[in-house]
């Protein structure tokens, strides 16, 4: 692997006294507490690097967000979801490099470092020049960029081991310097897919890949991949369209679109839905069933239910070994990830049980914050 450069950010000017930890259920809520932190003075306002294990990236933008929104501070926190909120904190400066420590099963970027710019195409929406295809597949690359920043993102898979200082060289390789958040996604260590079990009858993941499914670039030259990217975003804006007109009305009998070929290929997985919706007696959930479809490009969402003791030993021979050999966070955060179905609900309370302790075995901490209990009571 290449040398990974370090991100110097300022120091905090001050502490906590004891390393806190927030629980939350979605992922994206853990970015207040990080803004909290930087609001505190216990993060620098500038260039924090997150370490972020996860079974997904969460590096995606939403396709309508502008740039100023992005830079607004807390007020974008409502504005995000669980696949978006990272690359907006890169975006308004707060996050200067972002280090995915990915399970074996994910492979949505491939391992190493590149130097990504973030900022706000011609129309004033946040992009990336990034041409790698979990962007280009979101149709979210710019080579016209304004306001831009620049953060790394480092990709590393992190899997179980026992060799004698292993995990000594893996944490000089990554290069973690102060001050940093530790973030832990508790799918990292057994992995749904909640869309595999929609309409499972009829097989409807399988038959979204043709209609969702779009060709990479042949070659990576500006002009090429700004075709590509702008063919996909008309394709993504049709099928949004054509979904929400059937949330509306549940028939696509009025639709006015500008694609044809879309438009035969929704309406005829409309009959099918509509069909089994009716033998299930339930009313179909487009929404659901176009976020399933957003998922469907290039190999899909990342599927592995881990046994008992997979996950015992990737928390005690993977996760333990690796907080040892790293510095001392100023902050963890971790998301059960479980009520929108990529943790299963039958493991999450033995998995973050094991991750907890772990944490309290490396770490002066305080007591973690259930964050996600006193969201879901309210």
């Amino acid at each position: 692997m290449t040398e990974i450069p370090a991100v110097n950010a300022p120091s905090p000017t001050k502490r906590f006294k004891k390393i806190p930890i927030y629980v939350v259920e979605e992922h994206n809520d853990a970015l207040q507490f990080i803004y909290n932190a930087i609001g505190g003075k216990k993060l620098p306002l500038e260039g924090t690097t997150l370490v972020h294990l996860d079974a997904h990236p969460d590096m995606l933008i939403d396709r309508k967000l502008k740039g100023d929104d992005a830079r607004s501070g807390r007020k974008v926190l409502s504005m995000l979801q669980i696949e978006n909120w990272i690359v907006p904190a890169a975006a308004a400066g707060h996050l200067g490099r972002v280090v995915w420590l990915r399970p074996p099963w994910a492979k949505q970027f491939s391992d190493g470092t590149r130097i990504i710019r973030v900022g706000d195409n011609t129309s004033g929406l946040l992009r990336v020049n990034s041409k790698e295809p979990y962007y280009l597949s979101d149709a979210l690359f710019s080579s016209q960029l304004e306001n831009d920043r620049e953060f790394s993102l480092t990709v590393k898979e992190l899997y179980p081991k026992s060799e004698p200082n292993y995990f000594v060289n893996f944490a000089q390789n990554l290069n973690i310097s102060m001050p940093y958040v530790l973030d832990i996604d508790l799918d990292f260590f057994s992995t749904g897919n909640p869309f595999l079990g929609q309409y499972e009858s009829i097989k409807l993941y399988d038959r979204l890949l043709p209609i969702f499914d779009f060709e990479l670039p042949i070659n990576d030259d500006i002009e090429t991949v700004e075709a590509v990217a702008d063919k996909r975003e008309q394709q993504l804006q049709e099928l949004e369209n054509l979904f929400n007109h059937l949330e509306e009305h549940n028939n696509l009998d009025e639709y006015e679109g500008r694609n044809p070929e879309l438009f035969e290929k929704v309406t005829e997985l409309a009959k099918v839905i509509v069909t089994e919706s009716e033998r299930l007696g339930e009313k179909p959930d487009w929404w659901s069933v176009f976020a399933g479809g957003c998922t469907r490009d290039q190999e899909g969402l990342p599927y592995h239910i881990s046994t008992e003791e997979e996950i015992k030993e990737m928390i005690s021979k993977a996760l333990l070994p690796l907080l040892q050999n790293l510095p001392k966070p100023v902050l963890v955060t971790v998301a059960r990830s479980t009520d929108d179905g990529y943790c299963p609900s039958s493991q999450v309370d033995f998995i973050q049980s094991l991750v907890l302790d772990t944490l309290k075995k490396v770490y002066d901490a305080d007591e973690p914050a259930l964050y996600y209990l006193r969201v879901n009571t309210s």
